[in-house]
């Protein structure tokens, strides 16, 4: 058996901090043991009941809520305001009044100055919620969730893609088929190979990795959380946002583009303007877009034009594909992020903010 003491931050001396992780993981992994995942409502009828007239696709807009504290409750003014934003910039919002543009500014005539005229499609708001934050909470820490459910987002518990850390729990008398999987799984690196170059380093702690997903980035390994956007199906696109996101005009030519319904390739490429930056990649149009990002340039910790350079963790849109999460939970198990020295996922995807989790696993994914 290894030694704790191997690599800091898991030295003896910080043991405190891999208990203190075992434990949140241990907390949620229980909390699963007589429940399944919320199933997806249903979806409204595609079309008008009145006039029989076909009506545009549903999209998902999703955020996620990992805690309720003091800290986190001033986000909810935020969350309630993008979803009005949502609202004014979706099929069926009919401003009160329009303000003409003065000619000459880019073709925004018709449009109120700030926003609101409606899309051409439907919405409908999700909160992925953790254990910690759940509503059903009696206490403090479900009121979070209790109020966004008030003005308008539908509530979702989600698990983790895989346990942090391995669920001891031997006794499953009585647990959900759901649990029972999930406990047989694997855990995070459990996976990982033995030799070979994402083998761990000499001198590497056993749990060195979990720890450090355990509190990088804003939210620790509950920001993975976010990639349950892949499992919204039925919708034919999910859009991920964060509490302090506001929409400004419609997606529609993004949507469309991704859906391949935007005209020919040179027309989608027209409409969707793409920023030329070190790491931009051309797109090709002619083929299903399976997800649209930006990058957080500003959270390289040594810029250059050559470092690697993460997802910004508060804007995605995909298309929903449960295959998709089965990659992410392979990877997960696999846990092939190299330390010693910190470079990453198979030291390609590293050296930013959020690296270890989901600002460095999308890029990961995806390049």
């Amino acid at each position: 058996s290894e030694k704790l003491s191997t690599y800091s931050p898991t030295a003896q001396r910080k043991g405190w901090r891999v208990k203190s992780a075992r434990k949140a993981s241990h907390t949620n992994s229980a909390w699963w043991k007589n429940r399944t995942p919320d199933p997806l409502p249903p979806l409204p009828p595609d079309v008008d009941p009145e006039t029989g007239e076909a009506l545009p696709p549903v999209i998902a807009y999703v955020t996620t809520l990992t805690k309720c504290g003091p800290k986190h409750r001033g986000g909810l003014d935020g969350a309630a305001v993008l979803l009005h934003s949502i609202r004014r910039n979706s099929f069926g919002w009919t401003p009160e009044k329009v303000e003409e543009i003065e000619a000459g500014e880019e073709a925004f005539n018709g449009r109120p100055k700030h926003g609101g005229r409606g899309g051409r499609y439907r919405h409908r708001a999700y909160v992925i919620v953790d254990p910690a934050a759940s509503p059903d909470n009696p206490n403090k820490s479900g009121e979070c969730a209790r109020f966004l459910r008030r003005v308008g987002y539908r509530v979702l518990h989600r698990p983790p893609l895989v346990p942090l850390f391995p669920i001891d729990d031997v006794d499953v008398a009585g647990a959900s088929d759901f649990y029972k999987k999930f406990r047989e799984g694997g855990y995070v690196a459990s996976r990982r190979p033995e030799t070979g170059p994402t083998a761990r380093r000499p001198g590497e702690g056993p749990d060195h990795l979990r720890l450090m997903m355990s509190d990088d980035g804003c939210c620790g390994y509950t920001e993975l959380l976010k990639l349950h956007v892949y499992g919204m199906v039925g919708h034919p696109l999910a859009v991920h946002l964060d509490f302090d996101s506001l929409l400004l005009r419609p997606m529609d030519d993004l949507f469309d583009a991704m859906l391949g319904t935007a005209g020919s390739p040179d027309e989608a490429r027209e409409k969707v303007r793409l920023a030329s930056l070190p790491k931009s990649k051309s797109v090709d149009f002619s083929v299903p877009i399976g997800a649209a990002f930006t990058r957080d340039y500003n959270s390289v910790v040594r810029p250059s034009p050559t470092a690697p350079v993460g997802y910004q963790g508060g804007f995605l849109v995909v298309r929903p594909d449960p295959s998709v999460l089965d990659d992410y939970r392979d990877i997960l198990l696999r846990g092939e992020f190299m330390l010693g020295p910190r470079k990453g996922w198979e030291s390609a995807h590293g050296g930013f903010y959020g690296d270890v989790t989901f600002q460095g696993i999308l890029p990961y994914y995806y390049e």
